[in-house]
């Protein structure tokens, strides 16, 4: 171990982080609310082009906190005037590829003058078209190529922009703030890479292993706002689903998380929100109970049940979870991490790795055992 990863030993998550070829995402961080729908009607427009931070309230553990959400401006080429951009679904399916990229490749360690860190990616656009792609092709089943992405490269430039420039401040029931930050810290071309700072916020989940491994290609292949901050919930809240096991929200619950624009009408939010579930492929079946005052419909209850597809990814997704928590080092400080058939392309790799895991463990637990009776 080198005397820098000595004095900060949270350098030893990244490479936990790094450990799943899953999707990484922090369920702290998914709680608050950094994206608005172009027709939300809390927009308000101070003029043609320059809108007015929005306030969305959200709860963590039971505590209610105020998400503030300062749009970037950026200058519009066929305006040739600056304009307010609130991030939306595009700004977070390019924010999950990164993630996801920075969860597959090696990402550089520094420390500002506070000693904190910096985790930066080099990338290039096309590794990001590339990493929303494949997953559309897994998921749909299709042959597109980097060049069929949703977003070009100047997309991709644009929504970097707005993850760069958007602010977001969290504060308590008080008012008071919290914590400001931005989703992205800093970019810039480093030859023919683009080099990616991560924000502040995602750099601490890492470091403080507040992380759970995702199914990628179901994430970065939604298309609505909706749809992709649903699955985020579903990943996070089936943790240990099995055949038979459901996760009941409320429908107020899911008009609060999801950012849902309401209906004046209750039985259009819930048909709205049954249709978004049904079209799920993760869903095996869906259960609506209706909640009345009187003949009045009040609110909802959606017993979600998912499919046996479904069941198997969290499952693996779990395996890869422990895997970071029963980690070690080597005997040269190196880490030691249980490998996994899914990372291996022939079973013989996979068990050539799991025969050099286990001595390794095996020598762990020895020199633990020694030293306690020294």
């Amino acid at each position: 171990m080198s005397k820098q990863e000595a004095e900060h030993p949270l350098g030893i998550q990244l490479e936990l982080f790094q450990s799943s070829k899953r999707l990484n995402l922090s369920e702290t961080y998914e709680a608050i609310p950094k994206d608005i729908l172009p027709t939300d009607p809390a927009i308000v427009w101070i003029s043609d082009h320059m809108a007015k931070p929005i306030e969305k309230a959200f709860s963590i553990g039971g505590q209610s906190f105020i998400s503030e959400i300062i749009p970037a401006v950026i200058k519009d080429k066929k305006l040739n005037d600056y304009k307010s951009v609130f991030p939306n679904v595009r700004e977070s399916r390019i924010e999950y590829a990164i993630i996801s990229l920075a969860s597959k490749q090696i990402v550089d360690i520094e420390y500002d003058k506070k000693e904190k860190q910096i985790h930066r990616l080099k990338t290039t656009y096309y590794q990001i078209q590339k990493e929303i792609v494949d997953a559309i092709n897994m998921r749909e089943g299709k042959k597109l190529t980097p060049y069929d992405c949703p977003y070009n490269t100047n997309s991709i430039k644009e929504a970097l922009e707005v993850l760069r420039k958007t602010t977001i401040t969290v504060k308590d029931e008080k008012g008071e703030k919290q914590y400001i930050f931005s989703r992205i810290k800093d970019i810039y071309m480093d030859s023919k890479y683009v080099a990616i700072e991560l924000g502040t916020m995602a750099t601490d989940y890492i470091n403080s292993g507040d992380w759970r491994a995702t199914d990628q290609s179901s994430i970065l292949a939604s298309k609505g706002k909706y749809e992709l901050k649903l699955r985020v919930l579903l990943n996070l809240k089936f943790r240990y689903a099995k055949q038979g096991r459901h996760y009941n929200p409320s429908l107020s619950f899911l008009i609060n998380n999801l950012d849902f624009i309401e209906s004046k009408l209750m039985k259009t939010n819930i048909e709205r929100i049954t249709k978004i579930i049904e079209n799920m492929h993760e869903v095996e079946k869906l259960v609506i109970e209706k909640k009345y005052d009187g003949k009045k419909i009040i609110d909802a209850v959606f017993y979600i049940y998912p499919t046996e597809e479904f069941i198997s990814m969290i499952i693996e997704n779990n395996k890869a979870k422990k895997r970071t928590e029963t980690a070690f080092l080597g005997e040269d400080d190196s880490l030691i991490i249980e490998p996994m058939q899914s990372d291996f392309v022939s079973s013989a790799e996979f068990q050539k790795a799991k025969r050099e895991y286990d001595i390794s463990k095996g020598k762990e637990l020895y020199s633990k055992k020694k030293n306690l009776f020294n």
